[in-house]
């Protein structure tokens, strides 16, 4: 089975975006990178980003959930990603969404008690071109990217596309992307 390269980051749920990066901020010396109304990501060493969070907030009459929304695990290779991929599929267990952010290629599962889990790979060489890319006016208007097909992932990679063109990040299906989630949430 191909073993994460390593440990990336945590993403956390917080019903107070504003409270909780300040805290995060203290107790970490955090260097926020990217934000919005509803999400933040942040880092304090050389990796692109430590920690996400996006505010959620608390259900009504109901006990809080828990704050993880995914831990996530970097491969270095598009080639090791999609046999994790193909791993976990044999497996019987498919991701619950697959997404080109931009800065990366991510494959999101849930364990069995609902815990996320993202194994992705770097689009970019070093982390200072990814925070490049997410200080970039076009990640700042979607910090999403938009959803992408696994299995066509890995036929592209079994016929010889260049890993470079699989991770291209297609700037038209972001915004394609964005316009219909902002549609279906005026809805």
């Amino acid at each position: 089975m191909p073993r994460p390269d390593r440990f990336s980051h945590a993403v956390l749920f917080t019903p107070n975006l504003a409270k909780t990066l300040e805290w995060y901020r203290a107790a970490f010396d955090l260097d926020v990178i990217a934000e919005n109304m509803r999400a933040a990501i942040a880092t304090y060493d050389e990796e692109h980003h430590r920690f996400a969070f996006v505010e959620r907030p608390l259900p009504a009459g109901k006990a809080a959930p828990s704050p993880l929304k995914h831990l996530a695990y970097a491969y270095d290779s598009l080639e090791k990603l999609v046999a994790q991929y193909r791993h976990m599929k044999d497996l019987g267990n498919t991701p619950v969404e697959c997404v080109n952010h931009g800065p990366t290629l991510s494959f999101y599962y849930e364990d069995p008690d609902g815990n996320g889990i993202e194994f992705f790979v770097d689009r970019f060489a070093t982390s200072r071109e990814t925070q490049d890319f997410i200080q970039s006016d076009a990640f700042q208007k979607n910090l999403f990217g938009y959803f992408v097909d696994p299995d066509e992932i890995g036929r592209q990679l079994d016929a010889g596309v260049p890993e470079s063109e699989i991770l291209r990040y297609d700037q038209k299906r972001a915004d394609q992307w964005l316009a219909e989630f902002m549609t279906s949430q005026q809805s």
